[in-house]
């Protein structure tokens, strides 16, 4: 079993199968687009026992996205970082799985 933990504005920790195909724990929370940190159950839950693959991180970001409650201010408007929400979720995904699949170099 292999597992990743990365903190961007969104989190992610992902852990896979021993072969890798399929998505055994997958934790989600957001940074800046609610009053506090916002953890997403519903959109880990999702992933439980599917392929890691590209559709299955969609879904997992567009739940993640549907849960941002962010405000409008001097940094950014609410609608732009309710999308950001989506997208930074789906490259934290994407690369929780390029670092898990991906032999150490060293």
């Amino acid at each position: 079993m292999r597992w990743i933990l990365l903190s961007w504005a969104s989190d992610v920790g992902l852990t896979l199968n021993e072969w890798g195909n399929k998505i055994t724990a997958a934790r989600i929370a957001l940074a800046a687009v609610a009053p506090t940190p916002l953890f997403v159950p519903e959109a880990g839950d999702f992933l439980l026992g599917k392929t890691p693959d590209d559709a299955a991180f969609a879904g997992a970001a567009a739940l993640a996205q549907a849960a941002a409650r962010p405000i409008s201010d001097m940094r950014g408007t609410a609608e732009h970082r309710k999308h950001l929400a989506g997208v930074l979720t789906r490259r934290a995904l994407r690369g929780a799985l390029e670092r898990i699949t991906t032999p150490p170099t060293d």
